[in-house]
């Protein structure tokens, strides 16, 4: 039986109750009869979140999905970034984003790998974790403890699993392997109120879905694929289209997206602040102060100060004398 659940509180916090903590005369509204079911009135009256995806049609709170693509695709580079803008409540590749707590655990960089990513993008991940293990197979006891005690301690409302044949230590082909897995994710999922997102590599047929057990595609909510466009010596180049979503119905057209500092932006996008202030100082030729930059009018106060700050992190701009800011390569 469940001893607690989640509220909405008048705040609008997502807030963990025990049924011991709420008056007897409340207790049939909000506790389940046989441990989960309710009565349709009383469920109809539960405080539940309003939003209902973390992104708007792809991935449901308390919801599951997988991010599959070729090898060299940039899946590493996308699940940072899908890390970053939940964790900032910021858009992702144009789609809406509902804020959460995100735990990024990656099982294929090393941390010296992971922190270069991070840094060469210039910008900051606000409440997000991240973690590397080469060692953590999520089909074994000693494995699916130690996530449980990494969930328990950050208490994430999405976590974002890189790459999924590196959490097992069974066969990815097998059905009774996988499902070990995603049992344990389930598990995960109801117990802490999270949601999971997978990143996996394709199969031989893309269109198919993701390599080994169809087990994983049963269990998902949305199916992600990301396919390289770009040729060699390119810029990355992708196209983003789900094949699965079972909250909403497929969008009529992939979303198209090129990799600039370790970032992906859509094609056809209109230009960021931060591309917009890049673009001033290097014509410009000469240090501009912040109200230089405003005055021309590239985006408001706010804005300019973050594009200035992305810009110092990915060290593209310096800051010549106080307050004056200049283009590096103009040196």
């Amino acid at each position: 039986m469940h001893e607690c659940f989640w509220i909405i509180d008048e705040e609008g916090n997502e807030q963990l109750v025990y049924y011991d903590e709420i008056d007897e005369e409340l207790l049939p509204t909000y506790k389940p009869v046989g441990g989960f079911c309710y009565s349709a009135e009383s469920f109809l009256h539960l405080k539940l979140t309003p939003a209902p995806f973390y992104i708007k049609d792809w991935l449901p709170k308390q919801g599951k999905a997988e991010i599959f693509g070729t090898a060299k695709a940039g899946k590493s580079y996308l699940a940072l970034q899908l890390a970053r803008c939940i964790g900032a409540g910021v858009s992702f590749l144009n789609l809406p984003v509902q804020q959460g707590r995100v735990l990024y655990l990656q099982f294929e960089l090393g941390l010296e790998t992971l922190q270069f990513r991070m840094k060469s993008t210039g910008q900051i991940y606000e409440d997000v974790y991240v973690g590397t293990t080469f060692g953590m197979k999520l089909d074994t006891p000693q494995g699916q403890q130690q996530l449980i005690v990494a969930v328990e301690a950050i208490k994430p409302q999405v976590l974002l699993c890189d790459p999924f044949y590196k959490l097992l230590k069974g066969d990815e082909n097998e059905a009774h392997d996988v499902e070990i897995i995603t049992d344990f994710f389930d598990s995960i999922i109801e117990a802490f109120n999270c949601a999971v997102v997978v990143f996996h590599h394709a199969g031989k047929d893309q269109h198919r879905g993701g390599r080994g057990s169809s087990v994983l595609e049963g269990w998902v909510d949305s199916c992600i694929n990301i396919r390289k466009t770009s040729k060699e010596n390119e810029p990355l180049r992708i196209k983003l289209a789900p094949t699965l979503l079972r909250h909403a119905g497929l969008p009529p057209e992939s979303i198209e997206a090129v990799l600039k500092d370790y970032e992906f932006e859509v094609v056809g996008a209109a230009p960021t602040v931060t591309d917009k202030v890049a673009e001033f100082l290097q014509k410009l030729k000469e240090p501009a102060s912040i109200q230089e930059i405003i005055d021309a009018g590239i985006g408001s106060r706010r804005s300019v100060y973050d594009a200035r700050n992305v810009l110092l992190r990915q060290e593209k701009i310096i800051e010549s004398t106080k307050g004056r800011y200049q283009w590096k390569l103009l040196q």
